[in-house]
């Protein structure tokens, strides 16, 4: 790799999930994680069912543009929110579009582009999904809900027309039939078994047609057309984990899964350069982009 392409395959930013400030923050992926150099933020103030940042990710929309969908929570307290990134660089509760108390425990959050549909992954055994009005994501409401035994990811598979979830030992796969308020999950195609409790789902950036699953122990990579699973790390409780389109992967882990904490305070990249945000307890890292895959 030439000089230009290793700097355009460092050039992008990440987005983290603190839990202990209750806060999203985005950073250049080259600059400290301090507050200094914050370009965006989400703070939740840890409000009853806001405290505990689990997901963050952007997708686009046509009434709004890029927006970001956010879950925060502890067992029996959380929400689902969504707010508009293009309006301001720090925002709060206040600049929230759309929000939903759910009890769950979620961890997860997706927008189904088509259909307008929303799914939170709840981790006490359910999905939940919204539906909407009209084109405005203000008008979701729940529609539906379904079991699904620790829930943890949801991803969205634009290519394949697909709903990827985990959660405990499996991989499935649901089909969004209807749009607005008549938008359903149907289950699709045969359950994948792996090892231990599914944590994330994420696209690999640097190869086309694969996924990226971790559970408590590993990394997978999923062949999106036949399913087949291969392990392509082993490290303890890893919580998310993504392959950028110039090769670089990154992840968080919890470092320590004795104590009451569920995340670390440094975001790990295979490239070196990693970045610890002194007192963090940063659950995932996202990469700063809207595109599904």
């Amino acid at each position: 790799m030439n000089a230009s392409a290793a700097q355009a395959a460092s050039d992008y930013k990440v987005a983290i999930t603190e839990q202990n400030r209750g806060q999203v923050l985005l950073f250049d992926r080259t600059a400290q994680f301090t507050d200094a150099n914050v370009r965006w933020s989400f703070s939740t103030g840890n409000a009853p069912g806001w405290s505990h940042p689990f997901e963050i990710r952007f997708r686009d929309t046509q009434r709004y543009g890029a927006i970001a969908l956010m879950t925060f929570g502890k067992p029996g307290e959380g929400r689902a929110g969504i707010v508009n990134i293009t309006s301001k660089s720090h925002l709060t509760r206040a600049d929230l579009i759309w929000s939903a108390r759910i009890t769950s425990y979620p961890h997860s959050i997706e927008r189904v582009p088509h259909a307008g549909t929303v799914v939170v992954a709840g981790s006490r055994d359910r999905l939940h999904v919204f539906a909407p009005s009209s084109s405005d994501p203000a008008s979701l409401k729940e529609v539906q809900t379904l079991t699904f035994t620790k829930a943890h990811a949801v991803l969205w598979d634009e290519q394949n027309g697909l709903l990827w979830v985990t959660g405990g030992t499996l991989i499935r796969t649901y089909r969004v039939n209807g749009t607005l308020r008549a938008a359903r999950l149907q289950k699709h195609g045969p359950d994948i078994t792996i090892a231990g409790n599914g944590h994330d789902i994420q696209p690999d950036y640097a190869r086309p047609g694969t996924l990226l699953v971790t559970d408590s122990h590993r990394v997978y990579s999923v062949d999106k057309a036949t399913r087949a699973v291969t392990v392509v790390a082993k490290m303890p409780y890893v919580k998310s984990y993504v392959r950028h389109a110039g090769g670089q992967a990154m992840w968080t882990a919890d470092p320590d899964i004795n104590d009451s904490v569920w995340a670390g305070s440094t975001v790990h990249f295979s490239a070196g350069g990693n970045r610890t945000r002194p007192g963090a307890q940063i659950y995932k890292a996202r990469l700063y982009t809207t595109r599904f895959h």
